[in-house]
């Protein structure tokens, strides 16, 4: 029964193993920009050195969905690293120490990594390939870092690739749905696909074609099943799209078999509505070669503009649905890092 004794942690403790670690959130204002600033306030009680980076950009004055409501700037403090435009980073007018001039370029600009020699808030805007977000990152810590945060979203799937990030930090809430059993249902489904168990035989695996998965009509993928009767695991190298999956599991039901379906890792399946224990049932389990370690849950039970959740019965279903991972409301009083109650309402612009 939550709460489970780590999630009475700080959240900066949990995640300290965690060399490069990534930040997403299920949907925009969920509150990872809150997770991400409660991280660097405690690191930096900590006297931890930082380095932050973003899969894209981030940090930006306004939501770009709606410009109504505010997004919490990202504050770092002297010395920190980050990893940012030439232009965005000028524009913070926080003196800093150019280490480094990447060859990653953005829209927005070249990606400068750069130590901080005072306090302030800035615009992150880093790579939005997974290698180049995992070069910069490994820079930083070279640089000196003793850990990186990894900015991502929903969109932004590089992030949370095990390529890049060694932990992850999910961020999830009231904006999900205006059904509170609905948010736990689709928070958890995410969380399931994230933590797919880790691939043990993946060597005995058939091997298909990076583009099957991709192209494959029902007919083929029937035509593969029976032309291999005594396959029990299948291995793709690529993305597994949804599609694919819903044609398998019918002929997988149909014919009263069961398939394992190995993926190089998570976030290289990409479903809709149904989560990896549908599937299972169905006949089809999902595993993964370099399953991501979730170190964390994050929650916000405040929909901006529109409706909330009691905080502590939105965590409480969550924890009855999702076992064995932290949860917390960073700005509720009963967050050990929190010293004040923080005012929030359903009608105030929520974070991001």
């Amino acid at each position: 029964m939550w709460p489970a004794p780590a999630d009475r942690a700080l959240l900066s403790e949990l995640t300290a193993p965690y060399r490069r670690l990534a930040l997403v959130g299920l949907a925009k204002n969920t509150g990872k920009t809150v997770a991400l600033a409660t991280l660097l306030r405690e690191l930096e009680s900590e006297g931890r050195r930082v380095g932050v980076t973003s899969v894209g950009r981030d940090g930006e004055e306004h939501d770009v969905i709606d410009a109504r409501i505010e997004k919490p700037s990202i504050q770092l403090s002297g010395g920190s690293l980050v990893a940012t435009t030439d232009g965005l980073l000028r524009a913070s007018g926080i003196p800093h120490e150019l280490l480094e001039q990447t060859d990653v370029r953005t829209p927005l600009g070249r990606v400068l990594i750069a130590r901080l020699r005072g306090a302030g808030a800035i615009e992150v805007a880093g790579p939005s390939a997974a290698e180049q977000v995992r070069a910069v990152s490994d820079a930083m810590l070279a640089h000196g870092a003793e850990q990186v945060l990894i900015d991502g979203a929903i969109d932004r799937r590089a992030a949370s690739s095990p390529d890049v990030a060694d932990g992850l930090v999910i961020s999830t809430g009231a904006i999900l749905d205006r059904d509170i059993e609905e948010v736990v249902l689709l928070t958890s489904n995410a969380v399931e696909l994230v933590r797919l168990p880790k691939a043990e035989e993946a060597a005995r695996a058939l091997a298909l074609e990076p583009r099957f998965p991709l192209t494959a009509e029902s007919e083929q993928i029937a035509e593969l099943l029976d032309d291999n009767p005594d396959a029990e695991r299948l291995s793709v190298s690529g993305a597994l799209p949804d599609r694919f999956l819903r044609a398998l599991a019918h002929l997988t039901h149909r014919r009263r078999r069961e398939i394992v379906l190995v993926v190089a890792d998570p976030t290289k399946v990409f479903l809709s509505k149904r989560g990896p224990s549908w599937y299972a049932r169905q006949g089809v389990r999902l595993e993964a070669v370099h399953p991501i370690e979730l170190a964390a849950i994050t929650v916000n039970p405040v929909a901006p503009r529109s409706h909330a959740f009691d905080s502590r019965e939105l965590r409480e279903l969550l924890g009855q649905a999702i076992a064995d991972v932290p949860i917390f409301d960073v700005l509720h009083p009963d967050y050990p890092g929190m010293r004040q109650p923080a005012a929030r309402s359903a009608s105030a612009s929520g974070p991001a």
